[in-house]
């Protein structure tokens, strides 16, 4: 049985029927509440969604195959799934999405929009402000296919770009000017005018952004974080942002969402959005056409893709 428990959105009529073509018409449920989850649990072989996962797991004996709807999977329980030899593939398709996120909130910040819309909301024609310096480097961490879009738009658009990544490969270095690893992206710092983050979060990458790596680069750069909140230090990012150590900062992503009153929404040259990088108007028509296309893959034996690496089923 295929069981979709989708985050963001009730499945479609039109997607719960063509997945019944492909599974079956008795082997399709929409799991809206963890009860209606573990309703199912005991006959579930397909996941696709990750809501009810934690709770459905334990009593799903039959799972094979979770396809999430997310871009990253840390805060699955893919541990669990992985030794169970449960099949884990992720959702590839939002990476343009969160790249021009990444570059719109870069450039907002070197533009000094911000201000410039609080001007407009109060009807002042200001003087040009101080600009920062049009950036010429750049450095994205994190080298998946969020990170491969944010490189190849920097480079088109003029700047040369390192890429720092753990597993780097052939296919990273296409994308960017200069590859490190991760013994080496810190000595990169200095001569950093935008540095992008679009890392996993695990016990490697938190908060690998932290005070130190903020007092290695300029005074005018830009840090966009595009990953999950906790690999930047936020206590140490307000700091070097009321300080004036770096020049700004945009942030897609904060876990835990800050009080109204924190000092964290006031501080200086600080963009954020409401972890809206992946969302568009065809969002969830995407989706469902790639999990239906996903669904033929499984059940004709066919390779999937995007599988996570280190899972059964990844291309070898």
């Amino acid at each position: 049985m295929i069981v979709l428990m989708y985050s963001n959105y009730v499945p479609s009529a039109d997607h719960v029927r063509r997945l019944e073509d492909i599974a079956g018409p008795d082997n399709v449920a929409v799991a809206r509440s963890e009860s209606e989850a573990l309703a199912c649990a005991g006959s579930t072989e397909i996941v696709f969604g990750h809501r009810f996962l934690r709770q459905l797991l334990p009593q799903a004996p039959r799972l094979r195959w979770v396809q999430t709807t997310a871009a990253g999977f840390d805060q699955l329980p893919w541990r669990e799934l992985r030794d169970r030899g449960v099949v884990l593939s992720r959702n590839p398709l939002n990476a343009r999405s969160i790249a021009h996120h990444a570059i719109s909130l870069a450039w907002a910040l070197l533009r000094r929009l911000p201000p410039a819309m609080h001007d407009q909301a109060r009807g002042i024609w200001s003087p040009p402000p101080a600009m920062l310096p049009l950036p010429r480097t750049a450095l994205v961490l994190g080298l998946g296919a969020v990170g491969t879009q944010v490189a190849k738009l920097l480079r088109g658009l003029g700047l040369r770009v390192r890429g720092g990544d753990r597993s780097p490969t052939d296919a990273m270095l296409q994308a960017c000017d200069e590859l490190l690893d991760a013994d080496h992206w810190r000595g990169a710092l200095a001569d950093t005018d935008i540095l992008v983050l679009a890392v996993p979060l695990d016990d490697d990458t938190r908060h690998c952004i932290g005070a130190r790596e903020l007092g290695l680069l300029p005074r005018h750069a830009l840090v966009i974080n595009i990953a999950r909140a906790g690999v930047v230090d936020l206590a140490a990012l307000v700091d070097a942002l009321r300080s004036g150590a770096i020049g700004g900062a945009g942030l897609d992503v904060l876990d835990p969402v800050p009080a109204a009153d924190d000092p964290v929404w006031t501080t200086p040259n600080l963009l954020i959005t409401p972890k809206v990088a992946a969302f568009h108007p065809d969002m969830q028509a995407d989706f469902e056409a790639f999990a239906e296309a996903q669904a033929k893959r499984f059940l004709s034996g066919a390779q999937l893709e995007a599988v996570v690496a280190g899972f059964p089923g990844q291309a070898q």
